[in-house]
């Protein structure tokens, strides 16, 4: 599917040619952060991402089913200045039984997806723990992206279009450069909640 039949089916969609890297990708989720309250990270390693959103006075839970890296995230947060410490959590990220429903503000999950044995029932947990004004914000490779030929990052524009849809999303926002090598999107629960009405 191409970005502009994308944008003729209601999602909007933005074009970007610059290669994105991790920590710009990292700064595009705290922006789409903003305002949203509290904040879960599915798949959280090593807590980059946690880091930067407590950084920016959020109150946020990291989730990993490997215990390794949490007490690697857990080690590195403890050391990390006067700046509120994320709460940890082991859990697999395609259940999260260990939360209830409509606990946050917003969900995200980085490069976190494709490593699932059911990427959509890692979305419907996400969308469940998701508030009704929340908002859930992926970031993926694309197959023709730096990785493309590690298999699990053969996953198509088409297919994440399609699951996103099975999600009934009021608000999708769908970023990717012209050559398709990354994803980044953001699906709303509502037109009007208070983190859409956040500038994009």
């Amino acid at each position: 599917m191409e970005p502009s039949s994308v944008a003729a089916n209601g999602v909007h969609c933005a074009l970007d040619t610059e290669p994105l890297d991790e920590p710009r990708i990292r700064r595009w989720i705290v922006r789409q952060c903003l305002g949203a309250d509290p904040v879960l990270d599915i798949g959280c390693g090593t807590g980059e991402l946690c880091a930067d959103l407590t950084r920016r006075g959020h109150h946020v839970t990291g989730v990993d089913r490997d215990p390794v890296p949490l007490a690697t995230a857990e080690r590195i947060a403890a050391q990390g200045g006067p700046y509120s410490t994320p709460t940890w959590l082991q859990d697999d990220g395609e259940v999260l039984a260990r939360i209830g429903d409509e606990q946050f503000g917003a969900v995200t999950l980085v490069f976190v997806l494709h490593h699932m044995t059911d990427p959509m029932a890692g979305l419907r947990a996400a969308w469940r723990v998701l508030q009704p004004d929340g908002d859930l914000l992926i970031a993926e490779m694309l197959p023709k992206g730096p990785q493309a030929g590690d298999p699990c990052h053969r996953i198509r524009l088409e297919q994440w279009l399609m699951w996103f849809s099975a999600l009934e999303p009021a608000a999708l926002r769908l970023i990717a450069p012209a050559n398709e090598e990354w994803l980044l999107a953001r699906l709303g629960k509502t037109e009007n909640g208070a983190p859409n009405s956040r500038p994009k």
